[in-house]
Formats: structure tokens, sequence, C-alpha cells
């Protein structure tokens, strides 16, 4: 069923040029470059709601003065990082994905396009996601631009999940535009390390030419850093701890019958930070548009290092 339906809604839509695409977060309008060759603005973000309604604020494409004459406006709509809700969302025996459809539908009237970035969607729900884009992608009217932000993936990866959610041949069928978000390979809760090192991107970037359509592919970039703080000194203590800390630093808790005690130290924590430069940006530019690609976004606008030009 999913085949025939990919047929039936499969339409050329082929860009005559390499696209510069840029997330901009509600509220941080003002930090919009004064030039820029972008191309297209997505728009952060309206939120699906636990009853399938969406929560947003960009109603209608935010003023931006600076912005090229000719740019799209796409509206995001993102949803909590929960598979458990992903799969009553996706179910169609529920009502919560003809609802969703709808309003996503009737919400992107003022705008060029609509990009799903549901992120976190589970394995088991991989089939009810990508029948949830074919009827969005049916439902939209036939000028809007059809995006879909995908998580990292790599042929290994497949591999290891065949059933894999973000299914890159299948949803590079379906969207006018992929944006391979290609970064956070160490992530907020993870260990610590590069944002998007080169040669973590290598197999992303070939697995993305050998299964979606080039014109198709958007390969994102992150202009942002990140802090670890390796040890986390915040913790619950049994008493019998409590004691071992008294004694090592030689303190003595002061304490009264009515708070109990308390006592201070004082503790050195190393933090690790890793972040993107001009030079490492340039870098993943110049890999991803050494083949004839749809073009680059950037993740997000405000973030960039100084000197950094769209």
């Amino acid at each position: 069923m999913i085949r025939l339906l990919l047929i039936l809604i499969t339409l050329p839509f082929v860009s005559s040029a390499t696209e510069t695409w840029a997330y901009l977060m509600h509220g941080e309008e003002p930090l919009f470059p004064a030039q820029s060759s972008i191309t297209d603005i997505a728009h952060f973000s309206a939120t699906v709601q636990a009853d399938g309604s969406l929560k947003n604020k960009l109603k209608t494409p935010p003023n931006l003065p600076n912005a090229p004459a000719n740019a799209r406006r796409h509206l995001v709509i993102t949803a909590p990082w929960n598979a458990d809700l992903y799969h009553h969302y996706l179910d169609p025996d529920l009502p919560f994905r003809q609802r969703i459809i709808k309003n996503i539908v009737d919400q992107s009237q003022p705008y060029h396009g609509v990009q799903i970035d549901f992120e976190g969607i589970a394995d088991r729900n991989g089939t009810a996601f990508l029948n949830f884009l074919i009827q969005l992608k049916k439902a939209l009217p036939s000028d809007k631009i059809f995006s879909v932000a995908v998580m990292a993936r790599w042929k290994e990866h497949k591999k290891k999940h065949p059933r894999d959610a973000y299914d890159y041949p299948l949803i590079g069928r379906i969207a006018d535009r992929v944006i391979i978000m290609a970064y956070d390979e160490h992530y907020r809760t993870g260990s610590p390390g590069p944002i998007a090192s080169l040669d973590w991107c290598q197999p992303i970037f070939s697995y993305a030419l050998a299964t979606i359509p080039t014109s198709r592919i958007i390969m994102g970039i992150p202009l942002y850093g990140r802090a670890w703080q390796p040890r986390t000194l915040a913790k619950a203590y049994k008493n019998r701890e409590l004691q071992h800390e008294l004694n090592a630093r030689s303190l003595t808790p002061q304490t009264d019958p009515q708070n109990g005690g308390h006592f201070n130290f004082t503790e050195t924590v190393t933090i690790q930070v890793h972040h993107e430069t001009l030079e490492s940006i340039q870098t993943k530019k110049q890999l991803y548009l050494s083949q004839p690609i749809g073009g680059t976004a950037y993740w997000r606008v405000g973030q960039e290092p100084q000197h950094f030009r769209f």
C-alpha cells in the first residue's frame, strides 16, 4: 500500500540552483543577518500538543526587513521527543493523525512550505510515520514545498536497524526536500566530543547520496557548541556518605533541631566544550557541495561564529 501511494504522489520538484536554508527561532528575528544568500528560511516552530492541536505563534511569517526578497518561508512542525506519544499520534485508528494533518495544512497557508521535524520515533512506528508523511503530502496544496528533517543515518546503521523510522529511500521519494541533520554526533546527555566531525559526516553524506535523489538532499551544518560536565556533584547522600565527606574534608556541620544540618565545601570542576569554527563549517560545506545536491541548511541563525556569512 505504501509503495502504491508513493508512486501516486511523487512529483518532480527541482531547484535550478544550490539552496541555502537557515533555521530561525521564534523570538530571534532581530538576529537575522543584514546581508545573506539565504534562499529558504525555516521558522522554528509550531509544536504538536497532546490532543493533536498545534501551538503556533507563527501564524504568519514574521517581518524580516533584511531577508532576501525572494527567500521562501517554511513553517517547521515539531513534537515532543516521546516515542509513546508518537505511537498515538501516528496511529491511523486514532483521531490524532488526521487532526494533526488538518492543523498543519490550515496553518501552513501563508508559507511557501512546511517541514516535519519529528525526532525520536521508534522503529515500531516507522511504517506509520511514512504513511503520515504520505497523507500530509497529499493533503498539502501542490505548490507547497514539503520538507522532512531526518536524523543522521549511515549504511551500517541501516543494517543494524532495518525498520528504522527514518527510511532515507522512502522519505526521499515522498518529500520535496530531505534535511539531513548531520550534527549532534556527541549530544547533551552523552559523552563529550565534536558536534559533527568530518569523519562522522562523510558516511552520512555517502548514505544520503546513495539513497535520496541528489536534488532533494539538503545537508545540515551545525553552527553551535556544547559544554559537558563529566563529573556531576549534585547528589543525594546516605548518612554514612555524609560522615565520610565531613571526615575527608575536616568539616564540622552546623546543626539545629528544626532544620537539620548543613555544610559547604568548594570543588573544582572541569567543563569540556566542543564547538564549530569558521574552518570546520567551511570544511563540511566544501564536502557537501562537492556533489550536485540541493543545498545546505544551517542550525541556526544567531549561533554562528563571528565573521560567518550565510
